[in-house]
């Protein structure tokens, strides 16, 4: 029994490093996008971003071909997890960074956290307890206040940041189906082809829907040597690597524990796109972030019942 103890405590401490490492490499990806979105549209951006994960897992696909599932049926929940996780996310997130700092964007990704509560309820049919929903409350409020949303004129839409951050929101909140439904499709497949799949759908639609604009984006304007590095980090390390680490915990710890991590992305975001682009943190926002943290800390640091 105590062999058994010390075997799971080493085990939660090596899947919590893993969780710091992947939110680590997440905390600078909003900054990389915001650098390469000076030369490259939002779907330039996710074109190439998803066409160089998709090389990294090309020999994942080949070797593991016979994990894949046959038919529409079973390859549905891949597609599903492509859209939410890499396609319709990102394109809301990066035209989001068009018009709000990338300082925003990393703040508001802890209410990914909130949605995936939320989800995980309505959809894994977990309880949210008392608790729980002062968190959500609490972290509400700090949206209210990152958003400076003045509601006796309802100027929501009168500057581009504020539109830029709407977006950013509802991309997070498509992205946090990537959490929950994945929690389910990891039941029956492994962490890795699960998340090669998902990059191959989140292609092929990347491609049906936006591939011939990009064809001509990028021969009328080709990117920047600056933004293609930027797409190699966003591709191979943030995508491929750090999605493959997520999905390797998530496969074996609970949602709620596992979305809990997002939290360490602005510890790195926020102070790096201060550094880089310069951008203010002013004491109304710094406010809403720790709101925003307090909620979801209310909301998930509950002890579960043996």
């Amino acid at each position: 029994m105590i062999g058994m103890a010390g075997g799971e405590s080493r085990s939660l401490a090596f899947d919590v490093f893993l969780l710091v490492l992947a939110n680590v490499i997440w905390g600078g990806t909003d900054v990389a996008a915001k650098f390469a979105l000076e030369s490259l549209s939002p779907a330039g951006l996710l074109e190439l971003r998803l066409s160089i994960a998709l090389l990294a897992f090309l020999p994942v696909l080949w070797f593991r071909r016979g994990e894949i599932p046959r038919g529409a049926f079973g390859l549905w929940p891949f597609l599903v997890l492509g859209a939410c996780g890499f396609f319709l996310d990102f394109l809301l997130v990066y035209h989001g960074l068009k018009l709000a700092p990338a300082s925003h964007a990393t703040a508001l990704r802890i209410t990914e956290v909130l949605a995936i509560v939320v989800l995980s309820g309505l959809i894994l049919r977990e309880k949210v307890s008392r608790r729980a929903g002062l968190g959500l409350c609490l972290g509400m409020a700090g949206v209210v206040l990152v958003l400076n949303i003045d509601f006796r004129r309802l100027g929501l839409f009168a500057t581009g940041a504020r539109l830029g951050d709407l977006l950013i929101i509802a991309g997070i909140t498509v992205e946090a189906l990537y959490t929950v439904l994945g929690k389910r499709v990891l039941k029956r497949q492994s962490p890795l082809t699960t998340i090669a799949l998902a990059v191959f759908f989140a292609w092929l639609l990347m491609s049906v829907f936006f591939g011939v604009r990009v064809a001509r984006e990028f021969i009328s304007r080709p990117p920047s040597s600056g933004s293609l590095l930027a797409c190699v980090y966003l591709g191979l390390v943030a995508l491929a690597l750090a999605n493959y680490i997520y999905y390797r915990v998530l496969s074996r710890r609970h949602s709620h524990q596992v979305a809990v991590s997002i939290m360490l992305q602005p510890l790195v975001g926020i102070p790096l796109a201060r550094l880089i682009f310069h951008e203010p943190l002013t004491p109304k926002f710094l406010t809403g972030a720790a709101l925003i943290a307090a909620g979801v800390y209310a909301a998930l640091m509950i002890k579960e019942r043996g």
